[in-house]
Formats: structure tokens, sequence, C-alpha cells
């Protein structure tokens, strides 16, 4: 494999991992507050907006991984992750 590709795949995963932690924090003090605080309105919204995002990176990540693996990253429709 590529040594760029594996750099890419790498810091891909690192940076939704480091995502995924900012969205535990957020939900972890949404938990705190009561539904009626105002706080809560902008929690949420950073929460969807990182989630998306996320959303987006797994897809490139999977398109990396797939790439090394010689598929077609255009062609590949992923599936339900196994376990």
């Amino acid at each position: 494999m590529p040594d760029d590709l594996q750099i890419d795949i790498q810091a891909t995963a690192e940076d939704i991992a480091a995502d995924s932690e900012i969205l535990h924090r957020i939900e972890t003090e949404k938990a705190t507050l009561d539904a009626t605080d105002p706080r809560t309105i902008e929690l949420t919204s950073q929460a969807e907006k990182l989630a998306h995002g996320m959303a987006a990176k797994t897809v490139a990540e999977r398109e990396l991984v797939v790439e090394a693996n010689g598929g077609d990253p255009a062609t590949s429709t992923g599936g339900e992750p196994q376990g």
C-alpha cells in the first residue's frame, strides 16, 4: 500500500475518533441539562453538525480502505458492519 494512502487512512481514523470524543462530551453535557435549558438547543445543533461531518468522513475512510485493498472506491457500496 502506498505510504500516502496509509497516512490518509490513519489521519481520517484519528479525525473521526477525535470528533467522537467531542460528540461524547457534548452528549454528556446535554444529559446534565434540563430539556428547557437554552443551552440544549446550541449543544444539539453542535452535535448534529459534528455527526453529519463524521458520516462524511466515514464514507471517505471506506473509500480509502477500498482503494488500499485494490478496489474501486467509486463503485463500492459499503454495507452493514459485521459483528
